[in-house]
């Protein structure tokens, strides 16, 4: 790169240089202005290519629009000047708004976003429409995101860290069958969503800069930074994120909306997958994923039996409905 700096820098310089002489000026007057302005287009060479791409296109674009609003301008006042005065007024104008436009663009270098041009020329054009979305380990191993997808409620990028594919990753090669099974659950609903990549969503792994360790942390820095919300099922990274200004969309919250109406009092059929914590419960699950707690249903593992709501406990993080078998009541 330093080559073919000094090869155009010498070009430059031989070009200024001969121009003086064919004004008419002596080789040695010629010669200032040549190392005068090779020097300054070398110094800019190196401080241009030292600086950020969005920076520099972010002050390229303030240039270009500069020079196109500075020329409107002194053509409109040219009109009602003399002819003498034109060249004068075309580049004290052309100044005065570049001056303008570079220095705002310098203080407001930060919110101008005209990097995001030359991105949306390289887009592909079939690309979703909607706003990105950060997907959590979480909601990847609750597996009900793949669902929403499917029936079209979630629409624009779905954006999965690789750290969070790693935490996946690790939790599917525990030792602990519970764990094991979330994890492989995890990477499954992760290929279905590949699977789903269309016009209404799209998934992309993204990586960033390690600077927390912290799972959480990492995933809110990335929606910070570029203004996206995260799903979750996670309470806990909810609160922290939303202390942040950082927006959430709980799946749990969305099942809640879309869950159908059960009070006490009501009958249900339920099939009984294990036991519960306490001596003698069963638990079974809805299609929506509630967990149904039964009293005395530890025998019926592995059937379907009827029981009436007792009662239903609702919290941040999702609900229980407990019940009771229909045949201890009618006795």
């Amino acid at each position: 790169m330093s080559v073919i700096n000094i090869i155009f820098t010498i070009l430059i310089a031989l070009s200024v240089f001969f121009g003086f002489i064919n004004f008419g000026f002596t080789w040695y007057v010629s010669l200032i202005p040549a190392i005068i302005v090779s020097a300054i287009s070398y110094l800019i060479s190196n401080f241009i290519a030292n600086r950020k791409i969005k920076s520099v296109i972010t002050f390229s674009v303030s240039l270009a629009i500069a020079l196109i609003i500075g020329n409107l301008l002194s053509s409109i006042v040219a009109k009602f000047t003399p002819s003498i005065v034109h060249s004068y007024i075309y580049l004290v104008l052309n100044l005065i708004v570049i001056y303008i436009f570079v220095l705002f663009s310098y203080v407001k270098r930060k919110d101008l976003k005209f990097g995001e041009i030359v991105s949306f020329f390289q887009r592909d054009f079939t690309d979703v429409l909607g706003r990105p979305k950060l997907i959590d380990t979480s909601a990847l191993i609750d597996g009900r995101i793949l669902e929403i997808a499917k029936e079209g409620i979630l629409e624009g990028e779905l954006l999965v860290p690789r750290f969070v594919i790693g935490e996946v990753q690790h939790i599917a090669d525990s030792t602990d069958p519970l764990r094991r099974e979330k994890g492989r659950r995890g990477l499954s609903v992760l290929e279905g969503l590949k699977q789903l990549s269309g016009k209404i969503i799209k998934v992309e792994i993204i990586s960033d800069s390690p600077r927390n360790r912290e799972v959480d942390h990492r995933l809110i820095n990335i929606a910070r930074n570029r203004k996206i919300p995260i799903i979750t099922t996670d309470y806990n990274l909810q609160k922290l994120a939303e202390i942040q200004g950082v927006e959430v969309i709980n799946i749990n919250k969305i099942t809640k909306a879309l869950s159908l109406p059960v009070m006490p009092g009501d009958k249900m059929k339920i099939r009984i997958i294990r036991e519960g914590k306490e001596p003698d419960q069963g638990l079974g699950y809805l299609e929506d994923g509630t967990m149904v707690v039964v009293d005395h249903a530890k025998r019926d593992m592995g059937r379907e039996i009827e029981i009436e709501i007792v009662s239903i406990y609702q919290s941040e993080t999702g609900r229980i409905i407990f019940g009771r078998k229909q045949e201890e009541i009618k006795v």
